[in-house]
């Protein structure tokens, strides 16, 4: 009895833990001009009784404090000190330099001699053997010939077959899963109020035009929305303010992933690669 109700209590409480919502919240303010450019947002996340923010702001310049001007003065007057003691111990290492400079040139010069004795000798052999070779070849000799290992790794032209091959077989699973990890996310509410200008006219109506598509997507799936969208076709500009909520509950995004691991196409997808690539190996290693 004890047993079974344990595995009921976990049975339970995995349900519980894949049936509750996991609320994300963003809070975003973007603002590219050319006096000024700012970018801050806040990023909450919130699961039963966890609950934590993370913080997005780029760093600004620290103003500099009476404390610190008074430090930088005296790091100046220690530095000169210093660079006085340095003069000093520089002429005193000249004249060592010098007398050891000498030494170090003789040193060079037999190296140099040594080094050209042995490239005299290195190229006396090498004529030797191209004499040789051509002897050999003339008696009908020929060299071994050196067995090139295989090369490891796939080539460019295999990456573009399996890549059209993953596009031709999975292009319909793919789209199922990104449709139903869309249909599992909900959107509470959406407020958003953008201002933008890109340096062509034209290519700000067309970004215009492509928001609005995207807006109107959202629409449709939100309850609580406002957006409010400006085009400025004289000076290229972005003031972005947004504020987002989500929920998303885990079996919402574990059962479309399960469905296409399982699809049909996608475990003959994964049979032929493995098939290809035991049938490589076969053919390397008979």
């Amino acid at each position: 009895m004890l047993v079974i109700t344990l595995l009921l209590l976990v049975f339970l409480l995995v349900l519980f833990i894949l049936f509750t919502a996991i609320g994300l919240t963003f809070k975003l303010q973007i603002l590219s001009l050319e006096e000024k450019k700012e970018l801050k947002g806040i990023f909450t996340v919130k699961w039963l009784l966890f609950s934590h923010t993370f913080s997005i702001e780029e760093p600004e310049e620290s103003e500099s404090l009476p404390e610190e001007t008074e430090k930088s003065k005296k790091d100046e007057a220690v530095k000169e000190e210093q660079s006085e003691i340095d003069l000093q111990k520089t002429e005193k290492v000249r004249v060592t330099i010098e007398s050891q400079d000498k030494t170090e040139v003789k040193k060079k010069k037999d190296i140099e001699e040594r080094e050209i004795e042995k490239e005299i000798i290195i190229i006396e052999e090498n004529e030797k053997k191209e004499k040789r070779s051509i002897i050999e070849k003339i008696r009908g000799k020929k060299k071994p010939e050196i067995e090139k290992a295989p090369e490891s790794g796939m080539t460019t032209r295999e990456k573009l077959h399996w890549v059209m091959e993953a596009f031709r077989s999975l292009r319909r699973p793919l789209f199922r899963l990104f449709s139903d990890l869309l249909n599992g996310i909900k959107i509470k509410r959406l407020e958003s109020y953008l201002m933008f200008g890109l340096s062509d006219p034209a290519d700000t109506g067309m970004l215009c035009g492509f928001i609005h598509a995207v807006a109107g997507l959202a629409y449709s799936r939100c309850k609580h929305c406002s957006f409010s969208i400006n085009p400025v076709f004289v000076n290229p500009m972005m003031d972005f303010k947004g504020d987002m909520e989500i929920r998303v509950r885990i079996y919402s995004l574990i059962y479309p992933m399960l469905k296409f691991m399982f699809n049909r196409k996608t475990l003959s997808f994964t049979y032929s690669i493995i098939k290809e690539k035991l049938w490589g190996k076969q053919k390397l290693n008979p």
